[in-house]
């Protein structure tokens, strides 16, 4: 467990991170997300390369089925980094559809072109994060009922202060079929199960395995592992250490990543470290 960050979960919808040195993270995004910086600094990097900041009072939307990549800073007066992160999961908002009137006149957004949007300053936001964040300060869970009032107000709140956003947060289609070795080159880092790639490239589990071995020539398992470790070799031979490689490439733990280095290469990643000092 890394000391310099502290993550409390509420029920895998509601989280509250705080970081205390940089950190970079990497993953897919499942479920549509409200993001609130309580102190600190965020950077973000979206698909196209174009880079975000945000500072301590500001908010964001993501939409699902989007790869974040994210840089968090404290603060230059020693504030540690602590984000604010609400899911609206859709089950829920397949149940809460019927309940919102559309204005027909909205502005609507296209989900592929606007990756992170960030939300306005505004006091009605300010405020339900800030309830939100009380939960926390009193390390006490909210019921199941309060939550998803949350996650009501959550919505209500979003769609006042930013109404385009309705044709993102209700739009319940499927990824289309994609180009499949673009994606994987682009996402192999992402802590993605396999049928969760499937899923992202708009296909089956066997129609993905199936165009995956004919792409690749290799099984997607075995091919993940490969581009990984090929990745953590280049990083390390710049002189990066094992520790600080093993999750920017995708392993969950560094014993796993030094068993599958060795068993790739024929030796420790800790040899490639003495070597690259």
């Amino acid at each position: 467990m890394d000391k310099n960050i502290t993550i409390y979960n509420f029920m895998d919808t509601f989280y509250c991170c705080e970081v205390f040195r940089d950190k970079f993270c990497e993953e897919m995004v499942t479920e549509h997300m409200l993001v609130y910086l309580c102190s600190g600094e965020l950077d973000l990097i979206a698909p196209n390369k174009k880079q975000y900041h945000l500072e301590k009072g500001q908010s964001f939307f993501l939409p699902r089925n989007h790869k974040m990549v994210k840089i968090k800073h404290p603060s230059k007066n020693g504030e540690p980094f602590k984000g604010l992160f609400l899911q609206l999961k859709t089950p829920f908002l397949r149940k809460m559809v019927s309940e919102i009137n559309f204005d027909p006149k909205a502005k609507r957004l296209r989900p592929e072109t606007t990756p992170y949007i960030l939300l306005p300053e505004h006091p009605f936001l300010k405020g339900f994060f800030k309830s939100l964040e009380s939960y926390f300060d009193a390390q006490e869970y909210p019921s199941e009922a309060l939550m998803e009032n949350k996650e009501k107000e959550a919505v209500l709140t979003l769609l006042q202060v930013k109404p385009e956003v309705v044709s993102l947060l209700f739009d319940f289609a499927e990824p289309f079929k994609i180009d499949l070795e673009s994606y994987m080159n682009d996402n192999y880092k992402s802590d993605l199960d396999i049928s969760e790639f499937a899923h992202y490239t708009g296909r089956s589990l066997s129609a993905f395995k199936k165009d995956f071995e004919e792409t690749f020539h290799l099984s997607p398992g075995r091919w993940l592992t490969k581009r990984r470790l090929q990745e953590a070799r280049r990083l390390m031979e710049n002189g990066e250490k094992p520790l600080e490689v093993y999750l920017q490439v995708g392993f969950k733990n560094l014993s796993h990543f030094s068993t599958a280095f060795k068993r790739e290469y024929g030796f420790p990643p800790s040899e490639l470290e003495a070597k690259a000092s």
